[in-house]
């Protein structure tokens, strides 16, 4: 469907400062930090979505299961936890009545680079696409425990509503048991609470995932082919040991905001020996070249 734009108006507007870039369409607004190439602010109708001082990031790390840790995950894939992120390049360029905004990443931890891709569209959305190109020759090759984005939405946003496998967690090779259906949920029930903090709260063959307010407003998320979604009251370091301690779940204090990972898959969770195996084969994510696309809109 063709967009109608006013004549000499831009579809999308581009405000320039020596900080930030700052691109506005329809009722959405992407705030750009041109030092670290990051989206620092997503605005809604001018109201804020995103939590202060957390911006929309790569994820490639999880929590680490007792599965996990039986199987050394924990150290073995460790490079991607917080991998090395050096900015390399950040351009904006119009494309007919688009702005894109391409930032590049060398990533000398993993012997990798990343390219971020962000198209405004003249409709309002957000588009990203995040490619990761690895190094045939790198002399250690991790596995990726995940693949994708994560952002942090104020507290407000505390229900959720999804086209997916549901309503429990699941994971790519324990998903049998939850039907694909449109569900909603609130954010404060989407941690399992396992005895340990460890990863949770996963959903598998996501067609569409909402965060929203008690008034419906928030976000949307979609991608080009079914994706893998979490939103929890805690970041993954919350959650996160590497080394087990002598923590419980019900040590943990919620965050007042909502943590949104929008992924194109996770790991399996192993453990066929019942806890200590690695997933199959089918279930890892390869050191090899990554390229994700998905779709953010407002509500």
């Amino acid at each position: 469907k063709t967009e109608s734009v006013e004549v000499g108006k831009p579809a999308v507007s581009k405000s320039e400062q020596l900080a930030c870039l700052i691109l506005t369409a329809g009722k959405l607004t992407v705030t750009f930090n041109k030092q670290t190439g990051w989206i620092d602010y997503i605005d809604v109708d001018g109201a804020p979505v995103l939590e202060k001082n957390y911006s929309l990031v790569p994820d490639f790390w999880r929590a680490a299961t007792d599965n996990d840790m039986g199987a050394k995950m924990h150290k073995q894939l460790r490079a991607w936890r917080n991998p090395e992120m050096k900015k390399t390049a950040f351009n904006c360029k119009e494309d007919g009545n688009n702005m894109v905004v391409t930032v590049k990443y060398n990533m000398p931890t993993t012997n990798s680079e990343l390219n971020m891709t962000y198209t405004i569209t003249a409709k309002g959305e957000l588009v990203v696409n995040e490619k990761l190109t690895v190094s045939a020759d790198a002399k250690q090759k991790p596995q990726l425990p995940r693949y994708g984005m994560q952002l942090v939405m104020g507290g407000a946003f505390n229900t959720i509503s999804f086209y997916g496998r549901g309503t429990v967690e699941n994971y790519a090779d324990r998903k049998d048991c939850a039907p694909i259906g449109i569900y909603n949920k609130d954010v404060a029930s989407e941690y399992w609470n396992y005895v340990r903090p460890q990863e949770s709260g996963n959903k598998t063959d996501v067609r569409w995932w909402k965060v929203k307010n008690d008034k419906g407003q928030g976000l949307k998320f979609y991608g080009l082919k079914p994706m893998e979604c979490s939103t929890l009251n805690y970041l993954t370091d919350d959650l996160d040991e590497l080394e087990k301690a002598q923590r419980h779940s019900g040590d943990l204090k919620p965050r007042d905001f909502s943590v949104v990972h929008i992924s194109d898959r996770q790991m399996g969770v192993g453990g066929i020996n019942s806890w200590g195996t690695w997933p199959l084969p089918k279930y890892m994510i390869p050191y090899e070249n990554q390229d994700f696309t998905f779709v953010i809109a407002p509500l």
